[in-house]
This record gives structure tokens, C-alpha cells and sequence, in this order.
């Protein structure tokens, strides 16, 4: 019994420990008032840079220029978010970058928003290419916040909608996941302790 129940705590702690470790991450703030908004992006340089060289094979990067980096860091970002709110898609607009040596920030202006949001579906494809990467995505919504995890399980994708006055987000994959394992390890637990009851059963009969 001692035994069961440490492997059943054994296969879930994996499983957390494995949903958790991601050595390349990206934290993308953005703030939601009056018409505006405000993305702030933070990321690793050695991710930006692995990226980058996936993206662009034939570009030699030993020798390009800084402001080509930058030119080719932007529109990378600005390719690859989808914000929409209400259903309507609103694309970045102007921004900046400040690079770094372990981190680069980006901050971009999104205008002519929705005064009154009721639903935000985000999905950012940057960084989907580096293995194990996953983005940490915050909004701030008025007074309303929350933050997401998007990573392969959700397909970076996520959707968030307000309820009795709190922003929160919809049943993701990932959760789905973690509730068909925690299924799957009680059936187990059910059928080993059944085996194990016919088993007793057996050697009193006999």
C-alpha cells in the first residue's frame, strides 16, 4: 500500500516538474486602459537569438549590424501575436527594443481599443521554435488582472473573459491534460486494489 501510494505521488510530482521546466522563457505584460494599450516584453537574448536563426537560415549574424538585429527582432514579435478583443484583432502598432546581454525588453503601443472588453484571446507564436519554451502572459484589464501560461499543451493560445467582476480564463488544455492523468491514476489505483482483493479471495478457496 506504502508503495502505491509513493508511486502515485512519484508520477505526479514528474509530471509537475516536468509542465514546470522550461530553461527558455518570455514574459509579455500588457496593460489595457482608456482606448490604449501597453505591451511590455521581456525576453531571453539567447532565446531572441535562436529564434532569429531558425527564422532567418541564409542571414549571417556573426556580422549583421545592430540596427538590422533590431529591425529583424521587431517584426518578428509583431508577426507572431495575435491579440483580439471583443472578437476584433488589434495589431501591435510602434515600439522599441532595448537589447541586452542575458535579456531584451521590448515595449509596443496598441490604439483605438474597445472601451468596454468582455473577452481577450491571446495567441503568440515567438519562441515556439526553441524547445521547451513557454510565455508568461500578463494583462492588466482596469482593475482586472490575471496571467497565463502558454506552451505547447494550449498551442499558445489562450482566452480569458470577465465573469462576476474578475478577469479568468477559459478550461485550457493543459488542465485537461492533468485532469485525464489524475483520472487515469485513480482508475489504476481502483483496478490494482480490486486485483488485489480477487487475489485474497483466491487463496481463501483454496
Amino acid at each position: 500500500m506504502k508503495k502505491l501510494v509513493l508511486s502515485i505521488l512519484f508520477v505526479l510530482l514528474s509530471y509537475s516538474s516536468a509542465m514546470a521546466h522550461n530553461p527558455l522563457s518570455a514574459v509579455y505584460y500588457l496593460e489595457l486602459k482608456n482606448h490604449l494599450g501597453i505591451l511590455s516584453i521581456s525576453v531571453s537574448q539567447d532565446g531572441l537569438n535562436e529564434a532569429l536563426i531558425k527564422q532567418h537560415p541564409l542571414e549571417d549574424f556573426t556580422t549583421i549590424t545592430t540596427i538590422k538585429y533590431k529591425e529583424l527582432a521587431v517584426q518578428y514579435i509583431k508577426d507572431n501575436f495575435d491579440l483580439r478583443l471583443n472578437n476584433c484583432e488589434y495589431p501591435i502598432n510602434d515600439g522599441g527594443i532595448k537589447l541586452g546581454n542575458h535579456q531584451t525588453d521590448f515595449k509596443f503601443i496598441l490604439d483605438d481599443l474597445p472601451k468596454a472588453i468582455s473577452t481577450i484571446i491571446i495567441s503568440i507564436n515567438a519562441f515556439r521554435e526553441n524547445e521547451q519554451h513557454q510565455t508568461i502572459f500578463s494583462v492588466a484589464l482596469a482593475t482586472l488582472k490575471n496571467k497565463v501560461i502558454l506552451n505547447e499543451d494550449n498551442d499558445y493560445t489562450a482566452k480569458l473573459h470577465i465573469k462576476n467582476n474578475k478577469l479568468v480564463q477559459e478550461s485550457s488544455d493543459g488542465n485537461k491534460h492533468l485532469g485525464l492523468l489524475l483520472a487515469i491514476v485513480v482508475l489504476l489505483s481502483l483496478a490494482y486494489f480490486y486485483w488485489i482483493k480477487n487475489k485474497k479471495n483466491s487463496l481463501i478457496v483454496l
